[in-house]
């Protein structure tokens, strides 16, 4: 063993210690120890000791001399801060890693067993250092994450998580190099060495690891599992199962850290996972974590949050579905218009996830979902290969890692560890009850240095998805849902393709020639016509105005049938009043519906169209905010009002097309009054085809219900219970039939209900009402149900026809 250095030879031979070092600084230390007493007492032996003598330096000569002053740690004071002397440490020892130890090929290090009463030492870290070994766990490593072999010193340590979990993958490459020398007649020394370090290395795995493994192996063969040993159940790159949200999902373990809850102090497994995400432009790889609790003894592993996807009863037949759903999902990498029935979620202000029954027409566009809900952006990383660091921030944990498998901690990364446990404790790990937690990356972290977005319209001829990466496609698409007007998740096993009104526009009680007309001004958008100024006037506007209940709203919604595109419904109380939001709002929407080639209608646009006086500034604003971004909006708007008269003259030259609807004749309500009630006969046939609506059961009845089945099964004698049962599903099929029929009106009778002045939305709301009504009585609609419908609708209303003039129409 190497002498330790003396102190002589560390120090020159001015005899300075810590005091010398104060006065040279200040000279003021001398004049306080003078004044404290002639003696100084020794902290940590508490005996008096001559107060050292000093020489004052000149302020001027501090730091001038050319050299370097070595000092080195002492006692601690009470504050844990060291005193800094000239004096080497009395109990310093040579290092154990000399240029003797460099040599072999590994190294060992032990440390005192503090936890284990059955050792004495306990193996704290390996370090190899033999270049075949490197060089043999360069490839049994490759996609190891956290691990550098190609470093001199490759150190290992903690739970040797790498070393285990590539163990086997150590035992057949060796068995593989033997049969490789066998098959040589001369083989090189390099080959035995090889062979030899790998071997050694093994060994050492055995000595210290086998009754760890045999343990893990046991359990896993028992399909169990302890918490402490979840570690060596899921690898790095190894292929999960979980679900969530009733979803099954694939992922890729990227890494499993154990850890405590800040808030809770519960013990959790922390999972980091990859798996395939879209971001509006590419398919990529994103990260979430997911948590496994604390359990006590063992569990089954398929009754974990998370577990090797081997292990799934039925994993052929989950991969193949899987694969299945990410194709589906890949098919909406382009936008898409379509009909959604499920749930839909977004993230509220504290990122919590919020969910909502969604029924109704949605568009899926990811593009515009990361476009308009920056905050919420999801950004993904692109494909490499199956090492890829997926998700949005550098892995703090990779640092811990590369500081673990690597050569030594570095300042550097132990104040990164420092980091990460803040990190972790704070912001990562968020308190749940449950034992799984996702964390979707929402955030900018890889979004493009300059902050574009990229051309998201055009991802039709991205590069198809392997199989592989269909299964790691989770099931969520992102769009935003017409009629609750929000940015959402959906799910894409709850889309499907919407049956449009071929004959809407048909319907329309509107001229031949009028209807040409607004079909070909809609169907020539886009028409590269512009104004002089670029961007300019590209939009088409109509002006739809006229009365209540006369087919202003319904034109838009026809037309967007007949053209098989959104219809984005607004009004002035989704747009507010401030002038700043409505500003920001209305450009949002106009933009949002010129990327998806949608009709937008602005229902009851007075507010918007009024003309501007010198009294009301606010609303002037919001004029003058709507004829600007109204010019240079490039779509189809339709614009209803109930009274163009008090119009401001500025839209007279925006306007492309007018279309005034006058009052219902009696001609058009006898067109209303028929397209409803085909309307009506078409949705019972559809509801006769259908099972009937089952009422629901009470508690009480069941169990009356089971009473009597089991008195029949025990006395065939007594009254059928299960006869009862059948005698009441064939009423409720008969009742079932007698809902379901078509309307009894004649001809005659319906053209008595047109002579009645009223519009096409009171008439709407007749027949619904006199459809339920006749539902409910078991009866085909007739003149009878839409009398009692008449009556409730115009009961008090002294605008409308006396009663007798009502009760004429049916007699």
């Amino acid at each position: 063993m190497a002498a330790a250095p003396t102190n002589e030879s560390m120090m020159d031979d001015s005899g300075w210690n810590s005091h010398t070092l104060f006065s040279l600084i200040d000279p003021k230390f001398t004049s306080i120890a003078r004044q404290n007493g002639s003696t100084t007492t020794d902290n940590a032996t508490g005996k008096s000791a001559p107060a050292p003598t000093v020489t004052p330096i000149d302020p001027e000569d501090v730091g001038k001399t050319l050299g370097l002053k070595q000092l080195y740690s002492g006692s601690e004071d009470i504050h844990g801060r060291y005193q800094w002397t000239t004096e080497l440490p009395k109990d310093l020892e040579a290092p154990g890693e000399d240029a003797d130890s460099a040599k072999w090929a590994l190294i060992l290090r032990r440390t005192k067993a503090f936890f284990d009463s059955q050792k004495t030492l306990e193996l704290h870290s390996i370090v190899v250092q033999s270049p075949y070994l490197r060089e043999l766990l360069g490839e049994i490593l490759a996609d190891y994450p956290g691990v550098t072999t190609t470093l001199k010193r490759l150190e290992f340590k903690g739970r040797f998580e790498p070393l285990i979990h590539r163990w086997s993958q150590l035992k057949t490459t060796i068995t593989q190099l033997k049969v490789d020398q066998s098959k040589r007649s001369d083989p090189s020394s390099s080959d035995c060495a090889r062979i030899e370090h790998a071997e050694l290395l093994d060994n050492v795995l055995t000595k210290e690891f086998s009754d760890v493994l045999a343990s893990i192996n046991d359990m896993h063969d028992n399909g169990v599992v302890t918490y402490e040993h979840l570690w060596a159940l899921l690898e790095p790159n190894s292929l999960i199962y979980t679900k969530h949200d009733s979803q099954d999902r694939a992922m890729h373990v990227k890494s499993c850290k154990y850890g405590k809850d800040a808030t809770t102090n519960a013990n959790y497994l922390y999972v980091t996972a990859n798996f395939v995400d879209f971001d509006g432009q590419r398919f990529g790889m994103n990260r979430l974590t997911l948590t496994i609790a604390e359990f006590e003894g063992t569990q089954p592993i398929t009754a974990l949050p998370a577990y090797p996807l081997q292990y799934h009863e039925d994993s052929e037949q989950l991969q193949k579905n899987l694969i299945e759903r990410g194709g589906r999902v890949e098919d909406f990498a382009s936008q898409s218009f379509c009909q959604y029935s499920g749930v839909g979620w977004t993230l509220d202000h504290n990122r919590n996830k919020v969910q909502m029954s969604v029924q109704g027409r949605v568009v899926i566009d990811a593009g515009g979902f990361n476009k308009f809900n920056p905050n919420l952006a999801v950004h993904v990383s692109p494909f490499k290969d199956s090492t890829t660091d997926a998700g949005n921030d550098p892995s703090l944990e990779e640092v811990e890692q590369q500081a673990n498998y690597g050569a030594s901690t570095s300042s550097q990364v132990k104040r990164m560890q420092k980091f990460q446990r803040h990190y972790t404790n704070t912001k990562n790990f968020h308190t749940n009850y449950s034992s799984v937690i996702f964390s979707d990356n929402h955030d900018a972290g890889n979004m493009p240095i300059d902050g574009s977005l990229g051309n998201d319209l055009d991802v039709s001829d991205h590069p198809p998805l392997t199989d592989e990466q269909k299964m790691l496609l989770g099931p969520e698409i992102r769009g935003y849902a017409l009629k609750e007007k929000m940015w959402l998740t959906f799910f894409v096993n709850a889309v499907s393709d919407i049956s449009f009104s071929e004959g809407a526009f048909d319907s329309l009680i509107l001229p031949d020639n009028l209807k040409d007309l607004v079909l070909s001004f809609t169907s020539s958008q886009n028409h590269n016509f512009d104004d002089v100024i670029r961007g300019k006037g590209k939009g088409i506007i109509f002006l739809l105005c006229g009365p209540p209940g006369v087919g202003k709203t319904l034109t838009a919604e026809s037309v967007a049938e007949r053209m098989q595109v959104p219809l984005y419904v607004m009004s002035s109380g989704d747009l507010g009043t401030d002038p700043s939001a409505v500003d920001r709002r209305l450009r949002n929407v106009l933009e949002m519906c010129t990327r998806w080639n949608a009709i937008l209608l602005l229902d009851e646009a007075d507010v918007f169209l009024e003309k501007r006086s010198l009294h009301e500034l606010e609303r002037n604003k919001l004029v003058t905010i709507f004829l600007r971004v109204m010019e240079y909006y490039e779509g189809i708007m339709f614009l209803t009002t109930n009274r163009v008269e008090t119009f401001d003259p500025a839209f007279q030259s925006r306007i492309h097309i007018q279309l005034e609807y006058k009052d219902l004749d009696a001609a058009s309500r006898l067109s209303v009054w028929n397209n409803f009630l085909t309307s009506h006969n078409a949705a019972q046939a559809a509801a006769r085809l259908s099972p009937p609506p089952k009422a629901p059961t009470t508690a009480a009845k069941s169990l009356r219900s089971v009473r009597a089945l089991n008195k029949c099964r025990t006395n065939p004698a007594a009254p059928s219970a299960a006869n009862g049962t059948t005698i009441s599903a064939e009423a409720e099929a008969a009742d079932h039939l007698l809902r379901t029929q078509p309307h009894a009106l004649k001809p005659g009778e319906v053209r008595k209900l047109a002579e009645l002045a009223i519009n096409g939305r009171e008439i709407k709301t007749l027949v619904k009402l006199a459809a339920i009504y006749a539902a409910y009585k078991k009866e085909a609609l007739s003149k009878a149900h839409l009398a009692t419908a008449v009556e409730t609708q115009f009961l008090g209303n002294s605008r409308r026809e006396s009663e007798s003039a009502r009760g004429a129409l049916f007699a």
